[in-house]
């Protein structure tokens, strides 16, 4: 490691050495707080072989539960990469490992597109319900791909879907796999403690291992907040948020409802069928159009 502050990664040592501009991730792009005391940092460089632009990631906090979280992520991405070679909706990854000095790191592609929070109302805009129900739409087709593996999510925010619009369509990219489930490795008793998001895990992942059907009740809770606007962010919980929420139509509140049961065994089975129920909600506001 060269001279710097806690926690500097050494430029002119592989695998850093093959990238130039590396510079710390601004917290207003990331959505995570820069600072020493974060779990991971985060830098971003344009990789001089690919020419691409690419995120690392660096464990600063020892711990092992920590280190778990980044190799899950590693893990995850390389059977992502492997199995969907051609998708657009997951990052690459590229050199991962370990430093001299013990952190654990992985360097990714890094999308252009903002998280999807930057782009939300504090407030209702219903003007925007027919955007917001096309981009849900568009993460569930990103979900549904992820769960032919089988792979969960498990930990999708407002802060982990990137997105943006490009002409008439919605582009989505999911990121942060820290929490994902992968059912071949899981399964088989491979340490799992995933970090989650208040709000927006399904409640269920206290108490059992995950399935699909925690990434609908996570998508659902994503949508309410798109459609009730970021200062809603729920007095009690998401789901008696939306039962209260008198400005919700009913045929939207019932599918919501549906997704953000307490009881998995309550919700639609799959992605694909909450996204069916989306689709067929938005044929009915905004006919004419193929979802």
């Amino acid at each position: 490691m060269s001279n710097g502050p806690p926690f500097a990664l050494d430029c002119t040592s592989p695998p850093f050495d093959e990238l130039r501009s590396i510079r710390r991730l601004a917290a207003e792009r990331s959505g995570h707080a820069s600072s020493e005391h974060a779990r991971h940092q985060l830098y971003v460089a344009h990789d001089k072989r690919s020419r691409t632009n690419v995120l690392i990631k660096v464990t600063t906090k020892p711990g092992v539960v920590y280190e778990h979280d980044l190799l899950n992520e590693i893990a995850i991405l390389s059977t992502i990469n492997q199995r969907l070679p051609d998708s657009r909706h997951f990052p690459v990854l590229g050199a991962h490992g370990r430093l001299r000095d013990g952190r654990i790191y992985l360097i990714m592609s890094l999308f252009d597109e903002w998280p999807l929070a930057t782009s939300l109302s504090h407030e209702r805009v219903p003007a925007r319900d027919v955007a917001h129900l096309r981009t849900a739409i568009e993460v569930a087709n990103a979900l549904g791909e992820l769960h032919t593996l089988p792979i969960w999510h498990v930990d999708l925010n407002p802060m982990n879907i990137m997105s943006r619009w490009q002409g008439d369509r919605p582009v989505i990219r999911l990121v942060d796999f820290e929490s994902s489930y992968d059912v071949a490795r899981h399964g088989k008793g491979v340490f799992y403690s995933p970090p989650t998001t208040s709000g927006y895990s399904a409640p269920e992942l206290a108490s059992r291992a995950p399935d699909g059907r925690a990434d609908v009740f996570s998508l659902a809770a994503v949508l309410y907040t798109m459609l009730a606007g970021f200062g809603s962010r729920w007095a009690a919980d998401v789901n008696r948020s939306v039962r209260e929420d008198s400005a919700c139509a009913p045929d939207l509140k019932a599918i919501l409802l549906t997704a953000l049961d307490a009881e998995p065994e309550k919700r639609y089975a799959s992605m694909a069928e909450f996204r069916s129920a989306l689709a067929s909600y938005l044929e009915q506001i905004w006919p004419g159009r193929v979802w």
